[in-house]
């Protein structure tokens, strides 16, 4: 039997609280979610049950007690933990989730002291980085980028770019926060080296009007190409998603919507699903289709790692 490929989502996964209309006033329910963690479940659910693929997920929490959880959520994700490090005595981020009545939604975070910025500056990244570069694939963002500290930024553009020189999957979405950045300044030129690392970038139109300017997805996209960037998908909600390699821009339509409750993970779980159709080899159109198609579906239900009746792909990212 042949070696399945293997992708590592890197990055923050947090406690997550949200409330769920009809629950009483002031209750709050509890899961995990964080950009990386969501993009990786949503790329497992959409290869279904193809052993072909392993997914892992990279990051390091506390040993609080909800954060000592986290591993075994994670697993039952279909998900790998091998590298969720549980630091003994720090703590795990914490977010919640309130949305208006049309499904937007705001958060409010406690991550300042979070053990996840120490995941590339724990005595441990030489052995990490190692590991990570045998993977065929590699996924993170600019959130990723933002709480690690300026040394654990560049251990970790340095392995994104040694594993796209190496022909390795190298996605990317910048996904700009600005309270977790110095200045716009600072946010634009690292994630400007996301990109550049990337062979596949996926970020969302308003994160890159913001950072840099652009009227448009296709003006985004040619940027992106500019900046380095082997392939891009601009991601814009309901708007189609402009694909673009050298040479050829495309848009691809969205999906109908009849229900959203949630905006939580729509991105994420659009870039999860394409990177699904690119690791067993589809096309940037097919992704595209496939991260719209999944979002459709995630926007419907609450919180960011929903149920998955309706995100779990048994066939995989194609059928």
């Amino acid at each position: 039997m042949a070696t399945p490929a293997r992708i590592a989502f890197l990055g923050e996964c947090m406690i997550e609280l949200f409330e769920r209309a009809g629950d009483e006033p002031g209750a709050m329910r509890r899961t995990v979610g964080g950009d990386t963690l969501n993009a990786a479940v949503y790329c497992r659910r959409a290869l279904g049950r193809d052993p072909a693929v392993e997914v892992h997920y990279v990051t390091r929490v506390g040993d609080d007690p909800y954060g000592a959880e986290i591993p075994a959520f994670i697993e039952a994700q279909g998900v790998r933990a091998t590298h969720v490090r549980v630091a003994p005595g720090e703590t795990t981020g914490l977010y919640a989730i309130s949305r208006d009545e049309g499904g937007e939604r705001s958060f409010a975070y406690w991550r300042s002291a979070a053990a996840a910025r120490r995941l590339l500056d724990d005595g441990e990244e030489d052995k990490l980085a190692a590991a990570l570069e045998k993977f065929d694939a590699l996924y993170f963002t600019g959130i990723s980028l933002a709480i690690l500290s300026p040394e654990g930024r560049d251990r970790l553009l340095a392995l994104a770019a040694r594993m796209k020189a190496a022909d390795k999957i190298v996605g990317f979405d910048g996904n700009y926060r600005p309270r977790l950045w110095e200045s716009r300044e600072d946010a634009a030129r690292v994630i400007r080296a996301g990109h550049a690392t990337a062979t596949l970038t996926m970020p969302g139109l308003d994160d890159e009007r913001a950072l840099y300017g652009d009227e448009d997805g296709h003006t985004a996209a040619r940027r992106l190409l500019g900046f380095g960037a082997s392939a891009a998908i601009v991601k814009s909600g309901s708007e189609p998603a402009v694909v673009a390699e050298p040479g050829r821009l495309r848009e691809v339509a969205g999906q109908p919507v009849t229900r959203i409750v949630d905006t939580t993970a729509a991105g994420d779980s659009f870039n999860g699903a394409a990177m699904a159709v690119v690791l067993k080899g589809g096309g940037l159109v097919s992704a595209a289709f496939a991260g719209h198609r999944m979002a459709s579906a995630v926007i419907g239900e609450y919180g960011a790692i929903v149920s998955p009746e309706h995100t779990l792909w048994p066939d995989g990212p194609s059928a």
